[in-house]
């Protein structure tokens, strides 16, 4: 095996050293837009599901970028890396100086740094004025719209032992655990655009292990359909099928996605609001029914109903929890699908103005049987039908100072309310205070918000963040949070459990082929812990420090390098002192011509456990987020390419491989892989006409 990991190196190597001889040294480097991602997560665990949204939206930004000398102020507050001022500096420039001729004038806008411009060119173009939208009719929908269709299998070389191929002895040890279905995963995604105005599209997905064609499926596990129309006369949008919400800060409402502590620094101001359409695969976050708004001047009204299936589990006809994984592979799985009824209908009201607005959102749902939550954590979960939320959002903007905030009651009277104090000194250093207060019984079915917790409920604290860019270009991004949880929570069997996170990252570039990033990361956070001498149960801080350092070298003009360390330390009484730690090295290759393009990477880890396990962001599929953990000792490594065949069709490859040298199986019960290596191949193609 050693042998293999000796050859992965050597291929890497060569590969190196062949482009930087055979290829003259330019240099002009760029952050990819898909590497945002991974320097804005902070607490990879418990962020990814919500970049995911993220993620997927951006691909499709970057697909269908926005028209520089026509694009809104809604438009770029959906670019998660620009602040508001950036946003209003833009505009300005762009009203002030007529037509925008090509994307270097991004130098002469002010606020801008380096890496905001580069970004902004993946996700911006210079077109020319349209005069007025063109008329939908059916003629022009037909001659100029743009259709997408999506493929993609992964084929895992490895048999989990759920599945049919082992022996019946050993499938009768989880007869309700066994898998339905075959080992591959499958999808197939549809979309039809006609420029900003109208959308439609249609995604079918299969789980690996889910049946496919057979035992209750018809065809496909899981359907997303939808159709989105924008500027219809007063009517801004309109959604027919499945759609997302966001409103206010999302006290009340929000589907989509939730920024991070680092990020929130921009994402304060709670991007992506209104409807949004759901294509992606996600199962839980989403609404199907009809959502609309009407604007009129400075008003937008919002009115949607939503009815759709959830999964759950069910016992004596109470809901003790939703299920929100959208796996269906076993017996007990498919057992908890689509067996509960929720109905949804609320508003949206709000004034905006480029410096004010005020909103309120209310939402009431029904499920057709009662939740009643059985864990001792759950004390104050939401229990019974009907469940009621209203809340008020509010924004100043002042010269130099911005006041946001939500305040939302629940149909029991419990409070949550989120409000932040902005100041900008200069457009190279602002400063932001915000405080929480998520009453221990609040009822936000559908609410995300800034949290700690995991839930806006049973959570109080305080965030002092600061931004600050220096002469050299060198970017600084610190902040302090300190919380309280008021009831027990999960692993937290006491009430008035405290913790306190503190983070400080640095970015920079060392001339025009470098640039590189170090972090640091500390997190206390309250714990149950049973005294081993005399069996006292209490509450005991888990420590946990991260550490980050990254360097991005471009070697050649067409070849990037990335070397990544990464390192961690917990404590906790009743494991001790545990570290862990990788090594990662990246080689990408974009050749000019862009018919073609790889990566690939390759990274050690060895960690004392589970506990101080590693993630590490690697290039994945089209509308894919890939951030895999790693834990144990032993190498993983992936090697990823695109080549567009024509203006049609592109072809997407990655291999995956993982080997352990501490283990001779990996997981355990139907999740067990015998032998200790995974290898995984990943295909895709996108037609385009």
């Amino acid at each position: 095996m050693k042998t293999v990991y000796r050859k992965l190196w050597k291929i890497m190597f060569i590969s190196v050293v062949w482009m930087s001889t055979g290829v003259q040294n330019l240099c002009g480097q760029s952050l990819a837009w898909e590497e945002f991602v991974e320097r804005m997560m902070v607490d990879e665990e418990s962020e990814q599901t919500s970049w995911e949204n993220l993620y997927e939206e951006l691909t499709e930004r970057h697909a269908h970028p926005y028209n520089l000398n026509t694009v809104t102020r809604e438009q770029l507050e959906t670019l998660p890396f620009l602040s508001p001022v950036q946003v209003e500096n833009l505009l300005a420039y762009v009203y002030e100086n007529g037509p925008v001729q090509t994307l270097s004038e991004l130098q002469l806008v002010e606020g801008l740094d380096y890496d905001t411009r580069a970004m902004l060119s993946l996700f911006l173009m210079v077109g020319e004025v349209e005069k007025r939208p063109a008329l939908l009719r059916w003629k022009n929908l037909w001659r100029y719209g743009k259709h997408e269709v999506v493929g993609r299998t992964d084929i895992p070389f490895y048999y989990r032992k759920g599945y049919y191929r082992y022996p019946a002895d050993v499938l009768e040890e989880y007869p309700n655990r066994r898998y339905l279905g075959q080992r591959f995963y499958h999808s197939l995604r549809y979309q039809y655009t006609y420029g900003k105005r109208v959308a439609a599209g249609l995604t079918m997905e299969n789980d690996a292990g889910e049946p496919f064609f057979t035992r209750g499926n018809k065809e496909y596990d899981y359907y997303s359909y939808y159709l989105l129309l924008h500027d219809i006369g007063p009517l801004r949008t309109l959604a027919l099928g499945n759609y997302r919400l966001n409103f206010g800060q999302g006290l009340v409402m929000n589907t989509q996605f939730s920024f991070g502590k680092q990020a929130v620094m921009n994402g304060i101001y709670s991007r992506n609001k209104g409807i949004k359409k759901h294509a992606s695969t996600n199962e839980t976050d989403y609404f199907r029914g009809i959502a609309a708004t009407w604007q009129a001047g400075d008003v937008e009204l919002t009115g949607f109903y939503s009815f759709r299936d959830r999964d759950a589990t069910l016992s004596d006809g109470f809901i003790t929890s939703l299920k929100t994984d959208g796996y269906h592979r076993t017996p007990l799985e498919m057992s908890k699908k689509n067996n509960v009824r929720n109905q949804l209908a609320g508003f949206n009201i709000v004034y905006d103005r480029p410096s004010f607005n005020i909103g309120l959102t209310g939402v009431y749902t029904v499920f057709n049987r009662p939740l009643k939550p059985v864990r001792d954590y759950q004390l104050h979960d939401p229990r019974g039908r009907e469940f009621f939320a209203l809340g008020m959002d509010y924004r100043r903007d002042l010269h130099r100072l911005s006041f946001i905030g939500e305040t939302a009651v629940s149909g029991n009277g419990a409070l949550a309310t989120f409000n932040a104090l902005v100041y900008r000194f200069s457009s190279s250093l602002s400063l932001l205070l915000l405080h929480r207060y998520y009453a221990k019984d609040y009822q936000g079915i559908h609410a995300r918000s800034f949290e700690e917790g995991g839930r806006v409920r049973n959570e109080t604290g305080f965030y002092l963040g600061a931004e600050a860019l220096t002469g050299s270009g060198m970017k600084v991004t610190a902040y302090v949070d300190c919380f309280r949880f008021p009831s027990v929570r999960y692993q937290a069997s006491f009430p008035n459990s405290r913790g306190v996170e503190a983070f400080v990252q640095c970015t920079g570039r060392a001339g025009q082929c470098v640039d590189w990033l170090m972090r640091y990361r500390y997190k206390s956070r309250g714990k149950d812990f049973t005294r081993a001498d005399d069996g006292v149960k209490g509450i005991t801080a888990e420590n946990k420090h991260t550490t980050k350092a990254q360097l991005r070298w471009q070697l050649v003009s067409i070849c990037l390098l990335k070397t990544t360390a990464d390192y961690v330390r917990s404590s906790f009484p009743s494991y001790g002192n545990e570290q862990g730690y990788q090594l990662s090295q990246a080689v990408s290759v974009k050749p000019v011509s862009g018919r073609w393009q790889c990566e690939s990477g390759v990274s050690y880890f060895h960690t004392d456990s589970y506990n101080t396990r590693v993630y590490s962001y690697e290039r994945g599929l089209l509308y894919t987020f890939s951030f895999p953990s790693c834990y144990g000792h032993g190498i993983h490594a992936y090697a990823w390419g695109q080549w567009n065949v024509n203006k049609l069709l592109t072809m997407i490859v990655k291999y995956v491989y993982t080997g352990y040298f501490d283990r001779d199986h990996i997981g355990s019960g139907t999740q067990e892989i015998a032998g200790s290596t995974k290898q995984d191949l990943q295909l895709q193609l996108r037609l385009r006409f």
